[in-house]
């Protein structure tokens, strides 16, 4: 009976320390035999990402002209920062502090002519349809579609010298910026624009 009894204890010993283990470790064996997550494919019609949309603002290309200048050049320069910026020699000359025209030579000779007054760069004109105005309008452009453009500060006014031509004068977002004068002819087509400061922006003559 001693013995069975003996026999009986150890077991229950050996019992109770079988559940006191704590949970085994995969080995790192294991772990290289487990198989490899399956990839989740895309659902179907999903369009993978390709970052920022073509027609964003981001990728959006810029052009020389802006509202405060046109390329290297800033509107209010002095005549000797214009020229130290462009880098290119201007046709043109500036006697005085009177109106004077300058216009770059070769290929971008009839892409934009520079306003000198006060030496100082007041006004920039475009009459061709490669340069876009800021804003996107151009040369080439129907009113309507400069209305679209220009929803809230666009007021057309008379032309001059075209009883059925009009201007478009594009008033500066914030007090004291620039403006932008788009001149319609008789077809309702955009003929040339300009940007710059008053008085200068609304010469039409320019500097004559």
């Amino acid at each position: 009976m001693k013995q069975l009894g003996s026999v009986l204890a150890l077991a229950i010993v050996l019992a109770l320390g079988g559940c006191a283990r704590s949970p085994e470790t995969p080995s790192k064996d294991a772990d290289a035999a487990a198989p490899a997550p399956t990839p989740t494919a895309p659902a179907a019609g999903a369009a993978p990402d390709q970052g920022p949309a073509a027609g964003s603002d981001t990728a959006a290309a810029t052009g020389p002209a802006r509202l405060d200048g046109y390329g290297p050049v800033a509107l209010g320069s002095t005549l000797e920062q214009v020229q130290a910026a462009w880098k290119e020699p201007l046709q043109g000359e500036v006697p005085d502090d009177y109106c004077h025209a300058l216009r770059p030579q070769g290929a971008q000779a009839d892409d934009v002519v520079f306003m000198i007054e006060g030496k100082r760069l007041v006004r920039y004109d475009v009459r061709n349809d490669r340069i876009v105005a800021p804003g996107g309008g151009k040369v080439g452009m129907s009113l309507g579609q400069l209305q679209t453009l220009y929803p809230d500060r666009g007021d057309v006014t008379a032309h001059k010298y075209d009883e059925k031509g009009h201007n478009l004068r594009v008033r500066p977002a914030t007090e004291g910026g620039a403006l932008i004068n788009f001149e319609i002819g008789g077809d309702g087509n955009v003929t040339a624009w300009r940007v710059g400061q008053t008085p200068q922006v609304d010469y039409v003559e320019g500097c004559s």
